[in-house]
């Protein structure tokens, strides 16, 4: 089995994730807009503050975010992914959102000073993070230390983070390989108490958490696999590159697990989420 290449992880998520970006907007936009509300909620954003949405992706909650600051509030959005930034900017013109702003950054190594932001949010991009102690030290760096919040969320367990867990398991099954020691996974942060410790030893107070359900509807269970496959960069890669039998497997396996989730004319799947916040 391979050992973890961190360097080569960001470059392939870099890559990955700015080539699938317009098929993560397509399929993953309505779901994460659902995933990003409680985040919001929990954020209590005010006029006047100043935001950075860490990992912002497509820039889902920065765009919602910066009509909650508004007005003289600001939000800043960065990503590792050129793709997801350049379709970020591309959503904040068509909307004519003007106090936003998109960059490409390292959230491992955030280009920006030191006490500079009220809020720092971060919508399960913590995961994809190679060193997640370093990351989380730049997002409290960059908060301003008289009372300056993170907002984040990450997947719960994969057994109630069913949307993402369904596929994680055929792939488990089907190809072991997949499953690289010291990689970063999707649920890392799903078992009761590790979040809030986590952020306990990288300094961070007034720590609270809830989880937070969200169902995906789909009409069939073709119409579930298209939208995982649509939102996971890494998933599409993977698919790619083991044998075509295999991933045929993990599909069928996929697609009928999908099946046990029908509710009348549709498939109803749920996937929870855990939402922190915590103090500088």
């Amino acid at each position: 089995m391979a050992d973890f290449d961190p360097g080569q992880y960001k470059k392939t998520e870099r890559e990955v994730y700015s080539i699938t970006a317009p098929g993560y907007e397509r399929h993953g936009s309505a779901a994460f807009e659902a995933y990003a509300k409680p985040l919001l909620d929990a954020a209590g954003l005010k006029p006047g503050q100043r935001v950075l949405d860490a990992a912002c992706g497509p820039g889902i909650p920065s765009l919602a975010a910066a009509s909650l600051v508004a007005p003289g509030g600001w939000v800043t959005g960065i990503d590792l992914a050129p793709g997801m930034v350049e379709l970020a900017r591309k959503k904040a013109e068509e909307r004519s959102i003007v106090n936003v702003t998109f960059q490409e950054a390292d959230t491992e190594e955030l280009p920006l000073p030191e006490g500079s932001f009220d809020v720092v949010l971060c919508s399960h991009g913590l995961v994809h993070t190679t060193d997640r102690n370093k990351a989380l030290d730049e997002m409290r760096r960059v908060l301003k230390k008289d009372g300056g919040m993170l907002a984040l969320s990450v997947w719960s367990t994969p057994d109630r983070a069913l949307v993402i867990g369904l596929a994680a398991k055929a792939i488990r099954e089907a190809w072991p390989a997949a499953l690289v020691p010291g990689a970063p996974m999707w649920f890392d942060f799903g078992p009761e108490g590790v979040l809030e410790k986590t952020l306990a030893e990288r300094g961070f107070k007034d720590i609270r958490t809830d989880r937070f359900s969200v169902w995906l509807e789909t009409a069939n269970a073709e119409e579930y696999w298209e939208t995982v496959v649509g939102i996971s960069g890494r998933l599409q890669m993977l698919l790619e590159s083991i044998p075509p039998d295999t991933a045929a497997k993990i599909k069928t396996a996929v697609l009928k697990a999908a099946e046990g989730f029908r509710a009348g004319d549709i498939i109803r799947i749920p996937c929870e989420e855990v939402i922190a916040t915590c103090r500088a």
